[in-house]
């Protein structure tokens, strides 16, 4: 699952982050990329819900909304298309950057991945990656939701992309550990490897505490 943040300026700019060369990619590719090829191996099917939030459509605005013509990408390169097909639409970029929404969309899909994995034994897991340029808006909220989801099989990684203060996301990282990295962007970005190894630094052992937790053994 991928949720790309929109708040960030006009695409067709220069400079601005989703700004994006006929030669090159921008930020948000690089790292959907970098993350996204570690994370897809372990997908039977390569069909990724792509997500964005901070945008207004028809003058209001959207906090989750579908990315590209379907319900699910395939692959990395799909959710790369579904990405780019969003600014040949209307949207207007527009904060805040609130991501209560969409945890609740991936918790309610890590939800029926926990239900089947109880019931039949099939061993399900989520990652939720959010890209974002915003600092958290709502903290206590957001906060509530992390604890609320701690026991599904979801972990959550958010990238903070920008020059943006990012202490309040640092803070949410340290409130809910438990389930959430937080990784800044500018930290790595002449490294994608090391971006990619600091994203799923704790994935491991969420992976496997939330599978011995409920009895369940590969």
């Amino acid at each position: 699952m991928y949720q790309l943040d929109g708040c960030v300026g006009d695409p067709r700019i220069p400079g601005t982050l989703h700004y994006r060369s006929e030669i090159s990619s921008n930020c948000y590719e690089e790292t959907v990329m970098g993350i996204g090829n570690a994370v897809s191996v372990y997908s039977s099917s390569e069909e990724f819900p792509v997500w964005g939030f901070g945008a207004k459509f028809g003058n209001k605005i959207r906090h989750i909304f579908q990315c590209g013509p379907t319900a699910t990408a395939k692959g990395v390169d799909g959710i790369i298309d579904h990405y780019r097909s969003v600014f040949r639409t209307d949207l207007i970029m527009s904060g805040p950057t609130d991501i209560c929404q969409v945890i609740k969309k991936a918790a309610a899909r890590a939800q029926n991945f926990h239900s089947n994995s109880i019931d039949e034994k099939m061993m399900k897991y989520s990652v939720l990656l959010i890209l974002t340029d915003g600092s958290v808006y709502n903290f206590e909220a957001t906060e509530a939701l992390l604890h609320k989801y701690a026991k599904l099989p979801l972990s959550i990684i958010i990238v903070g992309m920008g020059r943006a203060d990012f202490s309040a996301m640092q803070g949410l990282e340290r409130a809910a550990s438990k389930k959430l990295t937080f990784v800044p962007f500018r930290s790595h970005q002449h490294d994608p490897q090391s971006l990619t190894r600091a994203a799923l630094r704790n994935f491991q052992d969420q992976f496997v505490e939330y599978f011995l937790t409920n009895g369940m053994y590969p």
